[in-house]
């Protein structure tokens, strides 16, 4: 079925190759739904190395088929016909159809699988990387991105956003007097699935402040926080939190690599003003759960107990964070 829909998609994803597509994602995913309902240890007749996997076809190929299209119409030179507008849309109505199947698999707090192969993981990878072809079709053509404001594409992407920040909320990194949990919640972050996150998350910021607005309006709808900080921008200030999570220990130590990437795309984001810049880190140390979220309890930092610290150490991480931005903008 992967090898006749490829085909057919090269030259024009039609309608009915649409419904091929959403059906076909929706019971992949709804059977790695029933297996990681079962649990870590359970086995499994389909997830295994004889079906899945680098040898095979890896889980999510369905989604990934989709990015294919959108990376195609992307390479068109000269002026987007309305035929290209309409696949695109096509692609994005496919995508809102398997959304309600894929998020939740994403978020499933079922810990890593050891007695089968995890399909979250590499569905995880063909989901973001595939957004971030949706962004970049919507950074660069304007045609595209108009035609595709009528189809809620802001609020989608902010979904996808907010996705991102809840897998990084749902690691725990353990408290003062104890380490993170052997055992963590969720599906594993250290494979190609963190880069495809990361990456989404930098190119998407550059969509500008309402996309960040849509991801923060995403995830309150998931999680109560503190009113300290300021609401206007409480997108932004829980994607902060969230960064500075990751590199305390919610991702592994190499995608701290993408760190830099990530607060650049932000400082972007926010119109290369320091000021600014530097009172959302303010707020994102500050920023508290009132209602649980993944392993962030109620009362504890979004940000997490790295920043659980005094007010002049805060402070001196401010000063020097607004001394690289400006040294930034005078380069």
């Amino acid at each position: 079925a992967l090898s006749v829909l490829r085909t057919s998609l090269k030259e024009n994803i039609s309608e009915y190759c649409a419904k091929i597509l959403s059906a076909l994602t929706k019971a992949e995913c709804e059977a790695a739904t029933v297996q990681s309902n079962q649990g870590p240890d359970s086995g499994s007749n389909l997830f295994n190395d004889g079906v899945v996997g680098e040898e095979m076809m890896n889980a999510g190929a369905y989604i990934a088929l989709i990015r294919e299209c959108l990376d195609r119409i992307a390479k068109k030179k000269g002026e987007i016909t309305e035929k290209s507008m309409n696949e695109c849309r096509r692609c994005l109505s496919v995508l809102k159809d398997v959304a309600p199947n894929v998020m939740p698999l994403l978020l499933h707090q079922s810990p890593e699988a050891n007695s089968h192969v995890d399909p979250r993981p590499t569905i995880a990878e063909a989901w973001f990387v595939t957004m971030t072809s949706l962004v970049s079709i919507c950074r660069n053509h304007e045609q595209i991105a108009a035609a595709l404001v009528g189809d809620d594409v802001g609020s989608f992407l902010g979904d996808s956003l907010s996705a991102a920040w809840a897998l990084i909320f749902l690691k725990d990194l353990g408290t003062k007097k104890a380490p993170p949990p052997a055992i963590q919640r969720g599906m594993s972050l250290d494979g190609p699935q963190t880069l495809a996150i990361n990456n989404f998350m930098s190119e998407s910021m550059l969509l500008g402040p309402s996309i960040l607005v849509a991801g923060g309006r995403s995830i309150l709808s998931h999680i109560q926080v503190n009113d300290a900080v300021d609401q206007s921008s409480i997108g932004v200030t829980i994607l902060a939190a969230s960064l500075l999570r990751a590199v305390s220990g919610a991702l592994p130590p190499w995608a701290v690599e993408d760190t830099p990437t990530l607060f650049r795309s932000m400082f972007e984001t926010v119109g290369r003003d320091s000021e600014k810049f530097v009172q959302i880190l303010s707020d994102s140390t500050k920023i508290k759960a009132s209602s649980p979220l993944g392993a962030v309890n109620v009362g504890e930092l979004l940000a997490g107990r790295y920043l659980d610290v005094s007010d002049r150490h805060i402070e001196s991480f401010l000063h020097q964070s607004k001394a690289v931005t400006i040294k930034g903008i005078r380069c």
